[in-house]
């Protein structure tokens, strides 16, 4: 993803394997995860794109709702979401 929208990656449960930033965002773009179907309730990770130098954010978490995470703020960041 490398545009400030919501996007909704999976529905049901899985595990979220990792988040890239492959290029990072500018003017406090936020990368925000959820465990839901849409972006607000339960919280997995959110990530400052503008003030990291790009890597990647292991997490090998389970969600159980959905996946589904946001770019918003300023110039997005190009991101890659990793996720069963």
């Amino acid at each position: 993803a490398n545009t400030n929208a919501i996007v909704v990656a999976k529905s049901g449960a899985g595990i979220l394997r990792r988040a890239v930033i492959n290029t990072k965002g500018a003017t406090s773009n936020v990368l925000t995860i959820y465990d839901n179907t849409a972006a607000s309730g339960s919280l997995i990770a959110s990530i400052d794109t503008a003030n990291e130098v790009g890597g990647a954010f292991d997490y090998e978490l389970p969600f159980t709702t959905g996946l589904t995470f946001e770019l918003a703020g300023g110039t997005a960041a190009d991101i890659t979401i990793i996720f069963e």
